[in-house]
């Protein structure tokens, strides 16, 4: 169909119902007089009140019908506008999420490439959150912290978890061998760096936003369970529930696929790894709605990397000689 024939559509369906409904007006209309003369001594006209007595009966209902035909045009064209305005503010709405999750998603990639290469990893880890968020939803005694909009929140501000990562340098970062204890204390500072990058960010912005979450998790995802993890050693329920959740999700996908320094393990290998950590690493609630839905992570697991092997090179290629590079600045002590 073409684009005239949607506007004449468009126009018949508009005076289909301003016909309609000025037929409507006027019947209801009569019905009421109608009804009103049923339980009054006098007969009662109002548009012989109006336009005299000499005017018969059926000239005053065709001038009736005009009056009420010219009234619901009128209220179904503000009908229409006031509809057509709601849609394209729905719409510029829509545009405005989607260019801010791209944004963002852009931004907190080049973190990644620093780290992980381009790949799919950012993609991946806000999928699996999404998908913990809404399954952990259904357990009673999260009920009231987990709604619609926490879940919309964990999908946007999950990809910013590693963003401290840029002020980590290339020779620690990309150190393809094992880190001294020393390098090892400036990776946990990456936590810092993006903890308090949102803060400062969210410090500028009035009410509650998304980033309410990424604050958490930047801050929070190397938390552990039993209280061994970094920075602040938070134990069990101190640790916030969406670190808890990416945790696990970034575990996962660090296990999964394949890393400059490591091969990808197989989910089952992944699943079992996880499984162990129960208890001491992870939140056990959150390994449970992780078991429930491991099928779901391996099948999106599996579409990421497809999209991988067929997206073309970029950047990320020169990982490599990136890490070779570093490792070679480490030995000479740059």
């Amino acid at each position: 169909m073409n684009l005239p024939q949607k506007r004449l559509i468009s126009r018949v369906d508009m005076a289909d119902s301003m016909v309609l409904t000025a037929i409507f007006l006027a019947a209801a209309y009569w019905g009421l007089e109608a009804l009103i003369n049923v339980f009054s001594p006098e007969e009662i006209s109002f548009y012989r009140d109006i336009f005299g007595p000499h005017v018969g009966d059926m000239s005053m209902r065709v001038i009736v019908l005009c009056l009420f035909l010219i009234f619901g045009s009128h209220v179904q064209h503000t009908i229409n506008h006031r509809k057509r305005a709601e849609e394209a503010l729905l719409e510029s709405y829509r545009k405005l999420q989607h260019a801010r999750a791209a944004t963002i998603l852009g931004l907190a990639k080049l973190a990644e490439y620093r780290d992980e290469g381009t790949g799919t990893h950012l993609e991946r880890i806000r999928e699996y959150a999404r998908l913990l968020a809404e399954e952990m939803a259904r357990i009673s005694r999260y009920r009231e912290d987990i709604d619609q909009r926490y879940i919309e929140d964990i999908y946007q501000s999950a990809i910013l978890h590693d963003i401290g990562k840029v002020g980590i340098p290339d020779a620690v970062l990309l150190k393809p061998g094992e880190l001294t204890g020393d390098e090892f204390e400036v990776i946990k500072c990456h936590t810092l760096f993006g903890g308090d990058a949102i803060t400062s960010i969210q410090a500028q912005i009035e009410g509650r936003s998304f980033l309410n979450i990424g604050r958490e998790i930047a801050y929070s995802h190397h938390e552990k369970w039993d209280g061994s993890g970094y920075p602040r050693g938070l134990r069990g329920q101190e640790i916030p529930l969406a670190a808890r959740i990416v945790a696990v999700a970034d575990v996962y996908d660090a296990l999964t696929t394949r890393r400059f320094y490591k091969e990808a393990f197989s989910h089952q290998k992944a699943r079992q790894i996880i499984l162990n950590l129960r208890g001491n690493h992870f939140d056990p609630d959150v390994v449970d709605a992780f078991l429930a839905l491991e099928g779901q992570f391996d099948r999106i697991r599996e579409e990421k990397l497809v999209q991988e092997k067929q997206a073309v090179p970029t950047a990320g290629e020169c990982r490599p000689a990136a890490a070779q590079a570093a490792a070679i600045g480490c030995q000479k002590g740059l």
